[in-house]
Parts: C-alpha cells; structure tokens; sequence
C-alpha cells in the first residue's frame, strides 16, 4: 500500500501531508490486465474537467500533483484559460505560515518521549541510515510522531533538496498564482481534520506504516519517477490501479481503514463542499489527482448531484 501512500504526490497540499498513513510493500510494474482495468475506470483519463449542470455556467476541476517539478508550472492552454475564466479557486487547505506552524507542532512528541522508545531500536537506527544522506542527525528525529517521518520518507532526495531550496509544490504555487490574478481562494478542508486523520492512528499503525516504507526506500526514486510520467499523461487511472492493490502490506485491515479515511472519507467530504460552490459556475478546484476517479471519486459524487462533467484537458 506504498502505492496508495506515494499517491499522496497527487493529493497533497502539503509537504507535511504526504504521510498519508497507509503502508505498504514496493510497488510493481502494472500488468497488462490491471492497465485495461484501470482504463475502465470512471475519470480515469484526463486531469481537468469541465462541470456545469443543465448547460449553466462552467467550473473545473484540475487533479494536481503534489511536485515541485518546474515542469508542472508550465500549465497547458486549457488549464491557463480554465484559471482565467474563474472567479473563485478551491484547494484542499490554504497555506498559511500560522497554520504550518500548527502542523509542525501536532507533528511533535509530548515532552519525554522519545521516537526511539515508541518504534525500537532497530527501527530507529534503519530509518536514522535512510534520512542521514539528507543531513537528518539521529539525535533530531527523536522528537517526531512515527507518522511525520513519512515526510522525509516518501520523497526522493531530489523532491526534498528543491524544498529546502524553497522551491513550491504545483499545489503552493497554484494558490500564489491564484492571488496574482486576483482570484478569490477558498479552502475545502481545515488544518484540524487533516491533523486529526494523522493523529488518529494508533502507535502500531505508525510503526507498521514505518517498517514498510522502510522496506522500500531504495526503490522510492522509480517510484516516483513512474508516477509522474503517468501523471503528465492524465493517466490516473494506472496509479489508482496500483493504490488499490493492498498485496504484499504487513496489515490488511489497518490499509483498508487508513485508505477509507485518507481517500473515501475525504471524496464524501469534499464533494459535499464544492458542490454548492459550483451553482454560479466561474470555480476553479485544484485538488489532489487520486480524489477524482472511480466510482467514489469526487466526480462521480458530483455527477450524482446533478452535473454534467466532461474533459477538458
């Protein structure tokens, strides 16, 4: 379930938040079964979407990538005109220095514990040799909550120096572009519920979700690079084909039930918001690519609201 977890590179509006909790083993090539699978997947192809309801006025709906890679800020025509033609621009959070600050703080054991006496000792010094090669001493991943350390886990060394470098995620700069055009923003979720979803898993669930990105750490640049290649193709229905497979994870039920509160909780949610946003037309959402397809997905749940959607891009 590492699959389900680097999608987090697709939804996150956050650095912090790719530790979407769910564990896994490393991710295989699809199959050419599962590809044609996912090419039957509902929404599966495409990243933007036009929605309106009985030919009114139009929204869109962009499924983003959570990367700081400069060639996501090159935006195509249709998503350049789509942001244009907008009054309003959604996304998952809006950041704000305040609210990072919470983040960072809920990310933070309570005062004499320690992460080495919550994961072992063994598990403490593996990671400890993982992140050591990004300037992470042992003594400083003392104070962090097993789940935080899925941010410095899940990217590649490359993601992570473009972030210490200040370069922004597609979903930062998003918002900045947003402001720079005069756009209203909004936010379809709190910092309160994310924190929560992280919080609320139990210690064993954490330690597990540890071990098993561990396990696979050496193989998180390919990972990556597969899944962005897929993503600037549209193709979001191969990624949600490697998310759904749960083979291989040390928990089945603890995958399930991560999986259900990071994705399908949060498609009920976050379609229920945006669907009355949509009644005067000219929104733009942005939210993370893995909310979209699928039966459960974000658009579908608009579509059973009464909205016409077809791709624009």
């Amino acid at each position: 379930m590492l699959r389900l977890l680097r999608l987090t590179f697709l939804r996150a509006p956050l650095g912090f938040l790719v530790a979407a909790l769910l564990v896994a083993a490393g991710a295989q090539p699809v199959t050419p079964n599962a590809a044609l699978a996912a090419a039957e997947l509902p929404y599966g192809q495409g990243l933007l979407w036009r929605v309106q309801r009985d030919g009114g006025p139009a929204n869109h709906v962009l499924g983003t990538m959570h990367s700081t890679d400069a060639r996501l800020r090159k935006l195509p025509r249709e998503i350049d005109r789509a942001i244009d033609e907008s009054r309003v621009m959604a996304f998952e959070l809006l950041e704000s220095q305040e609210d990072v600050e919470r983040m960072g703080q809920a990310m933070r054991l309570p005062p004499g514990r320690r992460l080495e006496d919550i994961i072992g000792r063994e598990l403490f010094g593996r990671t400890a040799q993982a992140l050591a090669p990004l300037g992470m001493p042992a003594a400083g991943l003392q104070g962090f909550k097993p789940w935080a350390l899925s941010l410095f886990l899940i990217f590649p060394p490359i993601e992570v120096v473009r972030r210490a470098q200040g370069e922004p995620a597609y979903d930062t700069w998003l918002q900045a572009e947003g402001r720079r055009r005069g756009k209203t923003l909004q936010a379809l979720e709190s910092y309160d519920e994310q924190i929560e979803i992280f919080d609320g898993m139990s210690e064993a669930e954490q330690i597990a979700m540890v071990t098993d990105m561990l396990a696979d750490h050496a193989n998180i640049e390919a990972h990556f690079n597969r899944m962005f290649r897929a993503y600037l193709k549209g193709d979001i229905a191969v990624l949600m084909e490697e998310a759904n497979d749960i083979s291989g994870v040390s928990d089945v039920g603890t995958a399930q039930r991560l999986k259900a509160r990071l994705i399908d909780d949060r498609n009920r949610i976050m379609a229920a918001r945006i669907a009355p946003l949509l009644r005067d037309g000219g929104v733009f959402v942005a939210i993370g690519a893995a909310h979209l397809p699928g039966q459960g997905g974000v658009l579908a749940r608009l579509e059973a609201r009464g909205y016409s959607i077809t791709r624009a891009y």
